[in-house]
């Protein structure tokens, strides 16, 4: 009970998926009562179930997803039922039909077009054939009418109780996204700065890098799941504040956050390969990873701006932004300098991918500004 307790006091007090969930059974609810009730209004029929059976299937957080699942689902049962009556009005209730005709149904229940309401098929037409509904225009009539009562009614619900138009979900999915970057650039700047004491972290460098794979896939889908959350909501034609972001811009960073994140795995495989025992190439001494690890304070100080400022919000980039991306660029050109002068021609290829990896990274979150700029405009 306590733990009960604990969840309706979060979905009470704040956002989250404490409070969708409920605000999604409420719809449910909402959505299979009305279906029912007008489906009692409208006939006295045995198939009265699917009308608040289909509401229930269909109700979905955003006006979009429901109005697509309704149709998708509206369009399985139609099939299903044609199925049904294909058989049960020719050849009558037999076995042998029963078998092929909901086999058929299976298959043509995995086209895409249907989605994942495909399994709506071979329920439909099974359920026709074995009770009798099949061998009946009147009863396969209405089985159609009540699906749609129950459609209807989830659409009429989630229309009335539209989700709020924002994209500050979508937005925090790109700031964490940036945050995790700016703690794995400051944990690798940390462990380098002790020379090649602080390579044994390694291991726990390339598995936190890899996980920015998932972060990379997880704002996409939050992006994804706000920008549907506008579709077809009637709050955009009731006037006042509109949404604030724009989910193209968010896309933009994350596509540059996440070849950043690609660059930062990069350095921690060219690390990795040059202090393996069977590499080609010595490791870095302790002077170039002190300086190496500045470069990389230097990003984490670019990652930390454009969590602070919020970037993906702004129109142009923010002072502090600005001001590392030309740091790093010119530290990143003075390290090309000083190797130059003072070449160490066994470790100069890791040392130059090493360079080459952070500037790139630089280089990406200016880049990610700029793609998120142009796509606004």
């Amino acid at each position: 009970m306590e733990r009960w307790r604990r969840w309706g006091r979060r979905a009470f007090e704040r956002r989250g998926h404490e409070r969708e969930t409920a605000v999604l059974i409420l719809k449910c609810a909402v959505a299979a009562t009305l279906a029912l009730g007008v489906g009692t209004l409208l006939m006295d029929t045995q198939q009265i179930g699917f009308a608040p059976f289909s509401a229930l299937l269909v109700v979905r957080p955003s006006v979009y997803g429901s109005v697509l699942q309704s149709g998708r689902y509206v369009a399985a049962v139609v099939t299903g039922a044609l199925i049904a009556g294909l058989g049960g009005l020719t050849v009558g209730p037999e076995l042998w039909i029963f078998a092929l005709l909901v086999l058929f149904a299976l298959v043509l229940g995995q086209a895409a077009v249907f989605g994942s309401q495909g399994s709506q098929i071979p329920v439909v037409a099974a359920f026709a054939l074995a009770g009798g509904t099949a061998a009946s225009p009147g009863d396969l009539g209405s089985l159609l009418a009540m699906v749609m009562v129950g459609a209807g009614a989830a659409v009429v619900t989630n229309t009335v109780l539209a989700p709020a138009i924002r994209f500050r979900d979508a937005e925090n999915a790109v700031l964490d996204f940036a945050d995790g970057l700016r703690h794995l650039s400051h944990e690798m700047a940390e462990g380098l700065g002790r020379g090649n004491d602080g390579l044994a972290d390694l291991d726990h460098w390339a598995r936190v890098a890899e996980g920015f794979d998932d972060t990379e896939r997880n704002a996409r889908a939050a992006v994804a799941k706000q920008e549907e959350r506008v579709r077809l909501n009637p709050r955009r034609a009731l006037g006042g504040r509109g949404p604030q972001g724009d989910p193209d811009a968010y896309r933009a960073w994350i596509s540059a956050l996440g070849r950043a994140s690609r660059h930062l795995r990069s350095v921690v495989r060219t690390l990795r390969y040059s202090t393996d025992s069977g590499g080609r190439f010595p490791a870095p001494d302790d002077a170039f990873l002190s300086g190496f690890a500045q470069l990389l304070n230097g990003a984490a100080d670019a990652f930390r701006a454009v969590c602070d400022a919020e970037e993906p919000e702004r129109s142009s980039a923010s002072a502090d932004l600005r001001a590392c991306l030309d740091a790093g660029e010119r530290g990143v050109e003075r390290a090309r300098q000083e190797l130059g002068e003072d070449r160490d021609r066994d470790r100069w290829p890791v040392y130059s991918a090493l360079l080459t990896d952070v500037d790139r990274l630089f280089e990406e979150l200016r880049e990610g500004h700029e793609n998120s700029t142009r796509d606004r405009g």
